[in-house]
């Protein structure tokens, strides 16, 4: 029951920021294939899955999948084990999927939380 609340029964804890990432995800076959995020926040994010990738592409079957956040260009992308929480189909065909986060490597959750308190005071919510 822990879970459904966290997703239903209680506000966001973390503030979504709008803002288009890269997402990187290794495939089975181990091609990387590069998503894009809708939103983002320190507990997890929303993005659009390729018309050429499946969410089974994605988790192989996992619950746990481990993604790249590309927040820096010139940096290693932010790794994080990641879980979808739901997904749905957009009116193009395409799906657009909603991850929480699970476990970060290394230093990946302060950069996350670092570079969202960046973003967004440069790009304050209107």
């Amino acid at each position: 029951m822990g879970i459904l609340r966290r997703i239903w029964g209680r506000q966001r804890r973390k503030e979504r920021v709008r803002i288009r990432l890269p997402v990187l995800v290794e495939t089975r076959e181990g091609q990387v294939l590069k998503m894009w995020t809708l939103d983002l926040s320190e507990s997890g994010l929303r993005m659009d899955i390729t018309d050429s990738a499946s969410l089974s592409d994605l988790t192989w079957g996992n619950r746990d999948v481990e993604v790249g956040i590309v927040v820096d260009e010139a940096q290693d992308p932010i790794q994080v084990l990641a879980e979808p929480i739901w997904t749905t189909r957009n009116e193009d065909g395409t799906l657009a999927s909603g991850w929480m986060f699970g476990r970060f490597r290394g230093e990946g959750q302060g950069r996350l939380a670092s570079f969202l308190r960046s973003y967004q005071s440069k790009h304050p919510a209107v």
